[in-house]
């Protein structure tokens, strides 16, 4: 330690004289001189005090917070996996519920981001309807597999009982020919379904192409206004048909009978003929008789009858026959019909489909029957019914039957049979 003489005149202290003016040197207690006084700090006196304390007050308000944590805060539930949480909102990481050790089902993350939430995972049990983990199916879910997955076309999948293969009982194939799976029908299998038990009454019910439902596009509904089914027409539709598209004369537009299996032409100038009166009559069995007519103008023959007697119910084979001249030229069959009638006597229509006629052509209109039949006739000719004028009469006392190509082989004279001629020209 080093010790420093000071003149008592620097520090400003005055000692009374003694009659002499040398000042005596009084020893002064030692001054700390050493390193414990540092730059950093404030001293008395120290001009540069002032800038060293914001110095160091600046640096030090810099590196304190407030809240007493350091770095951003963390949110739960912005689906971004940070700081602590193990896992937040749908990121899940790797996780599932397989390498959490069930079996299936959906891994979740609890509320908090601290953990993860596997109440919506699954392990197998064989039985309770759910196909998870190295199940097959269970029950009734077969997962994505269906009957048609499994080579079939329609039909409801099941499962075995070990839940390790499928029952594929309720599957079926459409075009094999048998109702199986879901079908409703299958090829000629019907199921005794037909147009009537379908609601229709007429036409042909038919198995879907899928077999999943019946195809009534050949059943038909009388009434509807739609000709379908087996009808000729219905209400209003006629096909499009006019009486002058129909060969008549006249002008318009035929209507549609009741049943839907004819139209009605008779609006079309068709006019009824009687031919004859019943003054004699024969009968027996298997007899053909007709009149011949030589048409003298052009027009359609709508339908003709025949005045009968029949002791019992039986069959009458209606014809219609064509040829260039009354005799010597071959007939050609050209309309034919069978009507059930009888007991009784009265006319029986022939039900015919219309017939072209054509002027200068002859034409027979007869009928046969291999029953017991009383036929009449009167003895006249001449008369003009429409359709031409009555020439002569044809027959055959050995009717063999319906045929297509029966050609009545007799011609008479002067019998004409009693007929009703509907033509329209």
């Amino acid at each position: 330690m080093r010790w420093t003489l000071i003149s008592l005149t620097s520090l400003g202290l005055l000692v009374p004289g003694c009659g002499d003016d040398t000042s005596p040197i009084i020893p002064m207690s030692p001054m700390a001189t050493d390193s414990s006084t540092t730059a950093g700090e404030t001293t008395v006196g120290d001009p540069d005090s002032t800038g060293d304390t914001a110095d160091s007050t600046s640096g030090e308000t810099a590196a304190v917070d407030s809240s007493g944590s350091t770095g951003p805060g963390f949110e739960c539930g912005d689906d971004v996996v940070e700081g602590d949480e193990v896992c937040d909102g749908t990121e899940l990481g790797e996780e599932t519920c397989l390498t959490q050790g069930f079996d299936g089902g959906d891994l979740a993350c609890l509320a908090d981001c601290s953990g993860y939430d596997t109440r919506g995972c699954l392990l197998a049990v064989c039985g309770d309807g759910i196909a998870v983990g190295s199940e097959l199916c269970d029950g009734r879910d077969t997962a994505e597999s269906t009957c048609e997955t499994e080579g079939f076309d329609n039909g409801a999948l099941l499962c075995m009982e070990d839940c390790a293969s499928f029952d594929t009982s309720g599957c079926g194939i459409c075009g094999n020919n048998q109702v199986d799976g879901a079908e409703a029908c299958d090829g000629v299998w019907l199921q005794g379904q037909d147009c009537f038990t379908q609601g229709f009454d007429s036409g042909t019910i038919a198995c879907g192409v899928d077999c999943l439902a019946y195809d009534t596009s050949g059943c038909g509904l009388c009434g509807n206004g739609i000709t379908d089914g087996e009808e000729v027409c219905d209400g209003a539709d006629v096909g499009g048909v006019t009486c002058n598209s129909l060969g008549f004369a006249a002008m318009g537009n035929p209507t549609c009978l009741t049943a839907c299996d004819a139209v009605d032409v008779y609006t079309c100038g068709v006019m009824q003929y009687d031919v004859s009166t019943p003054i004699s009559s024969a009968g027996s069995i298997n007899r053909f008789r007709g009149n011949g007519y030589v048409a003298d103008g052009n027009g359609v023959l709508v339908d003709f009858s025949m005045y009968l007697n029949l002791p019992a119910a039986c069959n009458v084979d209606f014809y219609v026959f064509e040829s260039t001249m009354p005799t010597g030229a071959p007939l050609t069959q050209v309309a034919r019909s069978t009507v059930n009638a009888g007991p009784g006597t009265d006319y029986v229509m022939a039900g015919i489909p219309l017939v072209p006629i054509t002027t200068g052509m002859y034409y027979v209109l007869g009928a046969g029957t291999s029953c017991n039949a009383l036929f009449y006739w009167e003895i006249s000719v001449g008369t003009d019914v429409g359709v031409g004028i009555a020439n002569n009469n044809r027959w055959d006392n050995a009717y063999p039957g319906p045929s297509d190509m029966y050609v009545p082989p007799n011609t008479g004279t002067n019998n004409i049979y009693v007929q009703q001629v509907f033509f329209g020209d």
